[in-house]
């Protein structure tokens, strides 16, 4: 942070130098364009050249050669996809693998709007189809929780109906809400280099885009926890549970983990304080009946499989509960960005007054 003196120059022109390293990093020289942007906060944002000149969306040049570890190309394409690059090029100096290429394919697969434009045997171009603007973030936050509740529900009847069917049917279920994280977070990224894309996606604040992070993350971990519970459904497939009253038990407290996502994420989108902090005293309530059931388990199930399972089962749904409170504890804090009947924020004098 630097402070400068704002100095008149003529009758009416107030003027502010410009700090000489960045002159120099930027490549500034007399007579060049400099843009000014006023950002929500009232700050200015200088950008060299014009705004338009310097966000265009450089092509992303990846070499296949260098990533030779198990799903690293992966992890480099979903990177920079989720960084803003529309056109991401993989390149090979003599031929493509064949790994590569099926990490490309299944890639492709994972994120949304992301395709296979052109293809050589050194080289495969891939372009990302997809328009900000048409993916508002609390609407995809709403689908990831849709997905996550319907992922849940599934795993739990699976358990208690004994139908493995539908737990086999989560993991194509996990896919989906994988893509739409990432798209998430690909919008949040986005939204941080183009104030404009954050505007019009419902991000009123930058103060946002981190709370934002966290409650996507939040959201794909419980799918992940759903999945969990599913792949244990898998192992118990073929034993035999003695106490129906147990799987009843476990249903319960599903339903009551539910609940609280609903709470949650109603809270969250309503800016309501008092749901959020039900919502919060609520998984506190969940995380004693987790302790309870689970000893429960330890106590009356004799198969050491069976209740390893149960008690895996047990874990992920208090998981879940545990990221609800994060995305309750991530709202409040949001609500209390701005001063309401709850809480002022005055100056200090009128505060030492009050």
């Amino acid at each position: 942070m630097e402070a400068r003196k704002v100095q008149r120059v003529g009758y009416s022109t107030l003027t502010v130098s410009l700090p000489r390293d960045w002159v120099e990093d930027v490549k500034l020289k007399a007579g060049d364009i400099v843009s000014i942007k006023r950002e929500d906060d009232g700050t200015l944002k200088l950008i060299p050249g014009t705004e338009h000149k310097r966000e265009e969306v450089k092509n992303c040049v990846v070499n296949a050669d260098l990533c030779n570890s198990n799903n690293l190309l992966t992890r480099v394409i979903t990177a920079n996809y989720i960084l803003g690059h529309d056109t991401i090029q993989v390149l090979a100096k003599d031929e493509l693998k064949k790994i590569h290429l099926e990490e490309i394919r299944a890639t492709t697969q994972r994120l949304t709007g992301l395709s296979i434009v052109e293809q050589t045997l050194k080289q495969v171009t891939l372009q990302s189809f997809v328009d900000p603007t048409r993916f508002p973030i609390y609407g995809l936050m709403r689908r990831l929780h849709i997905i996550t509740s319907s992922m849940l529900d599934a795993s739990i009847k699976a358990l208690v109906e004994r139908r493995p069917e539908l737990a086999t049917e989560v993991a194509h279920m996990e896919e989906e809400s994988d893509r739409i994280y990432w798209l998430i977070v690909r919008q949040l990224l986005l939204s941080i280099r183009d104030r404009s894309v954050g505007s019009k996606i419902g991000i009123e604040s930058p103060l946002h885009i981190p709370g934002n992070r966290v409650v996507a993350k939040s959201l794909e971990e419980m799918a992940d926890c759903a999945e969990n519970i599913a792949n244990e459904v898998l192992v118990l497939s073929d034993r035999e549970i003695a106490s129906e009253t147990i799987l009843n038990d476990i249903a319960k407290f599903a339903n009551q983990v539910t609940k609280i996502s609903e709470h949650i994420l109603k809270a969250l989108l309503t800016s309501e304080i008092h749901l959020a902090n039900e919502g919060v005293e609520m998984v506190q309530a969940a995380e004693n009946d987790e302790r309870k059931l689970t000893q429960k388990v330890l106590n009356y199930v004799k198969d050491a499989t069976v209740a390893a399972s149960l008690r895996i089962i047990v874990w992920n749904l208090g998981q879940i509960a545990k990221y609800c409170r994060m995305i309750g504890e991530v709202t409040i804090n949001r609500i209390m960005e701005k001063p309401s009947e709850i809480c002022e924020y005055l100056p200090l004098q009128e505060a030492k007054a009050a």
